[in-house]
């Protein structure tokens, strides 16, 4: 699926989709000049009618062990 990089609160770059993303879902990002890089998304940060923003990483995450949840396995809180 397509993305575009936008910066997060923290300062850190993330990813602007427009589908229901999951953990460890590979995209495909392309800057305004139309270069593209693969991420993987990690934890959706906002969700809005026609969006989401979502942390990313650089390589695929980690597989569960044992019964204990990954960070972002847990709920995530709406900002509004």
């Amino acid at each position: 699926m397509d993305a575009t990089w936008c910066k997060l609160r923290d300062g850190t770059w993330g990813v602007r989709i427009h589908h229901d993303g999951q953990p460890g879902e590979e995209v495909t990002v392309t800057n305004k000049q139309g270069k593209s890089k693969q991420v993987f998304l990690n934890a959706r940060i906002a969700k809005f009618d026609d969006a989401q923003l979502w942390s990313i990483s650089d390589t695929p995450l980690p597989a569960a062990t044992g019964d204990a949840p990954r960070e972002h396995d847990r709920p995530i809180e709406e900002p509004f």
